[in-house]
């Protein structure tokens, strides 16, 4: 396990015994096995941020204390894990922040480094138009650092039928003046997935 999960873990670890839950029944919250929580709490393995996120939602621990834990390097299986945690706290303007902060670290980062962030599928958000958005993130992302898209990202399920303009749920309202320069200026890698934002609102946090 990455050293800078452990305080992490070991804080919920304690919440859990705080709470009087066992492995097996936090397992039994999150969708996992009591074995694979056991190998987590001993250091044993390598958890994805998503997973640790999902202990800390099932124990009652802040997931963003625990998000400064993380490794400072960009990935977008743990921006993902923020963005859903912002839309279940029903603020699309966070989650679209997140987005944003992962695209502005890729832009500082190296192309080994942008490689390892987007190569695994992200778990879904719950939300077909922010999983649609993830993946154009990752093809946008791979131009960037002239990387080749990877394959998860061009599976059927991450192309909206339907178009969908981003600012407009950001906002809570219908914006026409917008939603024409979302339609003009979105990148072709979010556009072609039927999804809509201003290209310059990818350009700074």
């Amino acid at each position: 396990m990455k050293e800078s999960l452990l305080p992490a873990v070991e804080r919920l670890r304690s919440a859990r015994q705080d709470l009087g839950l066992s492995q097996a029944e936090v397992a039994a919250r999150i969708g996992t096995t009591q074995s694979a929580i056991a190998r987590l709490e001993s250091g044993a393995s390598d958890p994805r941020f998503s997973t640790v996120s999902r202990y800390a939602e099932a124990v009652g621990v802040d997931q963003i204390a625990v998000s400064f834990k993380r490794t400072r390097e960009p990935s977008l299986d743990r921006t993902a894990a923020a963005v859903r945690h912002s839309l279940n706290t029903r603020d699309p303007d966070d989650a679209f922040r997140q987005v944003i902060m992962f695209v502005d670290a890729i832009r500082r980062s190296d192309p080994a480094v942008v490689r390892k962030a987007i190569r695994t599928e992200p778990e879904d958000i719950g939300d077909r138009r922010w999983d649609a958005l993830l993946a154009g993130v990752a093809e946008y992302a791979s131009g960037i650092a002239g990387l080749p898209v990877p394959g998860w990202a061009s599976a059927p399920g991450r192309f909206l039928r339907k178009p969908w303009y981003v600012i407009e749920d950001i906002i809570g309202r219908p914006a026409p003046g917008l939603k024409a320069l979302a339609a003009l200026s979105s990148p072709p890698e979010l556009s072609g997935r039927g999804v809509f934002i201003d290209g310059s609102s990818l350009e700074s946090v």
